[in-house]
């Protein structure tokens, strides 16, 4: 699906799409992606892709007597959109009011780890169960992806000039790297998520919104479970080089 045109009166920055036929209760899934997991302050936009139905995305559970107190859409015609910035951790249910089998949730963490340059903020928490502490942890178990936002913070940036930034993924039991790509952000956030796969291939894409250049990109890979290096490193300002080393290393955990 082609990314849509950024709005320029608010920039979101995550695509939540409802999709062709949601209108029809069989149908496999209505939201896309169905459940989230984003870190605070993230601007999440609904997308009505159905050209067959009008929809709403309310908050909260079909017939709950907070239903809607949160965002209420109202009536979504084919190609119009809901955008809501969460600003508030936990996990929000919505549905659609005209088909109250159309429902997904959105999870939402304070998590974030502040590097020498970079913070990190993470859309799941960071402690386990036993009390170890990571950067990161995405537990397949609880959410299929998390969304990670890389934010400067040594050096302030034009928020009109675009920043490049280097991803790695390091595997650190079988010390490989998973992937190393460059992404380029307007606004200076990068947001990157993560999802789980079963499938072997890795599969890079985005970002959510074509212009301007802002919104997430998505990895979907296939990694075991263990600890992991995720390094980002900011190596262009627009079209210039880097002079100096602009780069933090976050250790974090895939557990299933």
């Amino acid at each position: 699906m082609v990314p849509p045109p950024t709005s320029h009166k608010v920039l979101p920055t995550y695509v939540v799409d409802i999709t062709t036929g949601s209108g029809i209760s069989y149908k496999f899934q209505h939201f896309y992606p169905l459940n989230i997991a984003i870190p605070t302050g993230t601007t999440v936009a609904w997308f009505n892709f159905d050209p067959e139905a009008i929809h709403t995305v309310t908050s909260g559970p079909p017939g709950s007597p907070n239903s809607g107190k949160m965002f209420n859409s109202g009536i979504i015609p084919y190609s119009g959109s809901l955008q809501y910035t969460f600003d508030t951790p936990g996990r929000v249910a919505y549905h659609c009011e005209i088909h109250p089998w159309m429902i997904g949730s959105v999870y939402v963490s304070d998590s974030f780890k502040q590097g020498n340059n970079i913070k990190l903020n993470s859309g799941s928490d960071m402690g386990l169960m036993d009390n170890s502490q990571y950067d990161w942890v995405f537990n397949t178990t609880k959410n299929d992806r998390i969304l990670l936002d890389f934010q400067p913070t040594s050096v302030n940036f034009e928020k009109s000039v675009p920043l490049t930034y280097t991803i790695s993924l390091h595997d650190d039991k079988n010390l490989k790297t998973v992937f190393s790509k460059t992404f380029v952000a307007l606004g200076n956030d990068l947001q990157l998520e993560l999802i789980s796969s079963d499938l072997d291939d890795i599969l890079v894409y985005g970002p959510d919104f074509s212009d301007s250049i802002i919104g997430a990109y998505h990895i979907r890979s296939n990694n075991p479970d263990g600890e992991y290096s995720l390094n980002a490193k900011i190596t262009a300002i627009g079209s210039n080089l880097t002079q100096s080393e602009i780069s933090d290393k976050f250790k974090g955990i895939i557990i299933s």
